[in-house]
């Protein structure tokens, strides 16, 4: 997949195509807010680096925030097209869970790098301060149960029992 970047800066000549002026104070005010948005853009330039693919830059013509009933179709044109591309819906993805629920605090500087309510820093390997905890009996035995389920055969180990 080519990576797209944006350019997001409108002209003074341009201004009146930038809806987003409408939530600048929200934008401000809430750092976790999200708002819909329906948009025209078009290239602005490609960025060619020897040995690379190319990196097209593509710069808005218009953006104009989705509200109410607009919102809603907005949404429902955004998961068609993401279902076109093989992707789930906009409802059953985690980019979906409430910005609130995102925990921000103890990190370095004050701020974590995000996690969702419940979730537990991990560091895979022996090097990390965190490790995977061992799968529970329970844990183990419903994956079995799983793996029956499903028809899978059970592993043959070399040189003894399980």
């Amino acid at each position: 997949m080519t990576a797209v970047k944006l350019k997001g800066t409108f002209s003074k000549n341009e201004r009146d195509s930038n809806g987003l002026e409408d939530i600048a104070p929200d934008l401000v005010k809430n750092e976790f807010g999200r708002y819909v948005v329906v948009g025209i853009v078009e290239q602005h330039k490609v960025t060619k680096e020897p040995g690379e693919a190319p990196i097209p830059t593509a710069r808005f013509v218009a953006i104009e925030v989705a509200r109410d009933a607009d919102e809603a179709m907005a949404r429902g044109i955004l998961d068609r097209a993401r279902k076109s591309r093989g992707l789930a819906d906009l409802a059953d993805t985690l980019f979906n869970a409430p910005r609130e629920s995102y925990d921000f605090d103890g990190g370095e500087g004050g701020r974590a790098p995000a996690e969702l309510d419940g979730q537990m820093e991990m560091r895979l390997g022996p090097d990390g301060e965190h490790q995977v905890p061992e799968a529970s009996g329970e844990e183990i035995l419903a994956e079995r149960e799983e793996a029956k389920a499903a028809g899978v055969p059970a592993a043959e180990f070399s040189g003894g029992t399980e």
